[in-house]
């Protein structure tokens, strides 16, 4: 089953959570979705998030996350813009990363 690749359903809440908030799907919408995310749920969750969208993108599962959110009857999302949300979660991420100095790789 496939659910079980991602027990935490980190994207799938993520998805969830744009579902919600009536942002436009775009690069300034995902924008702003993660940087709620990051308010609300914190930046070690926000870390969980990314390494399970790595694993996604490895394994080529954007057909999955896109029942996803047909499923949760989001307009809009198909696979194209999920990648989209995915990579501007990153940028984001590295963003912060690199303006607190984190030292690491």
């Amino acid at each position: 089953m496939e659910n079980n690749k991602y027990p935490e359903n980190y994207f799938e809440h993520y998805i969830f959570s744009f579902s919600g908030i009536g942002y436009m799907p775009n690069e300034a919408g995902f924008e702003k979705l993660a940087k709620l995310y990051i308010d609300i749920e914190g930046i070690d969750e926000f870390l969980n998030l990314i390494k399970e969208i790595q694993i996604i993108k490895t394994n080529n599962d954007w057909l999955y996350f896109k029942s996803i959110a047909e499923g949760f009857e989001i307009e809009g999302l198909d696979i194209v813009k999920l990648k989209e949300m995915a990579e501007v979660a990153i940028n984001i991420f590295n963003t912060i990363s690199e303006s607190h100095g984190s030292s690491g790789n």
